[in-house]
């Protein structure tokens, strides 16, 4: 039994730590717009790397689904084991995404038969192991859109719609939900309500209120036991 540490906690044994800010969001939803807003004010602002699997997996979603979840989460896990080591990073920083939203499509992909049972449980005890073992952000800022415009957004940058935004909303739902549970503050943003600009400032409004609070509202950390390589979970 591990017990799970919050980002106050966190803080409280690194008071001298960057406070991390998490963007997340469907694909689409303006996670790179904003980071590189904040890059440009010079800002750490870290995107996700090209997945090189990805194109197979449009390609052949049944063959490659399992492939473009591992190496997806080894390329983010990577990262943020680089991130841990890094100096002369800005205070707060940013990151895209993270192992956060692998879950995402962990359970999406399991939930419409694209992957088995076994290569779900694989991937979401890789992700509980990292969730309980790594720093957790202060902060994670979930973007989001009316699926109209995601699609309209897709289209325009990829040509495809990858993933229907509508099938997918629940689970980003949940996730947040359990991020909540966890002690970690979730922030929602409408980019389609806000230009880059506006997000932007209201991010760094949220992440000014928070490091100067002396008093944050937090739940208590959850209890967690490693789930088995054969346990699964549906929305």
């Amino acid at each position: 039994m591990i017990q799970e540490r919050t980002p106050r906690q966190e803080r409280k044994e690194n008071p001298d730590k960057p406070f991390l800010v998490t963007i997340i969001g469907a694909a689409c939803s303006g996670k790179s717009t904003v980071l590189d807003a904040l890059e440009d004010r010079g800002f750490t602002a870290h995107k996700e790397p090209e997945n090189p699997i990805f194109p197979l997996f449009v390609e052949n979603p049944q063959k490659y689904a399992f492939e473009n979840q591992v190496n997806k989460f080894t390329q983010l896990m990577q990262l943020e084991i680089l991130d841990i080591k890094r100096e002369g990073m800005t205070n707060p920083r940013f990151r895209e995404s993270g192992v956060l939203a692998t879950e995402v499509y962990n359970r999406y992909l399991h939930d419409i038969g694209l992957l088995t049972d076994d290569q779900y449980g694989y991937l979401h005890w890789n992700y509980e192991h990292h969730m309980v073992t790594f720093p957790t952000p202060d902060l994670v800022v979930y973007l989001h859109a009316p699926e109209a415009e995601i699609r309209r957004r897709a289209l325009k940058r990829d040509g495809v719609v990858a993933h229907d935004p509508a099938e997918l909303q629940p689970y980003w739902d949940r996730l947040l939900v359990e991020l909540e549970d966890r002690g970690i503050p979730v922030y929602r943003i409408n980019t389609a309500d806000h230009p880059v600009g506006v997000t932007q400032e209201m991010i760094l409004t949220q992440v000014d209120t928070m490091k100067q609070s002396n008093d944050r509202t937090r739940r208590q950390p959850a209890v967690l036991r490693f789930p088995s390589l054969s346990s699964t979970r549906t929305i």
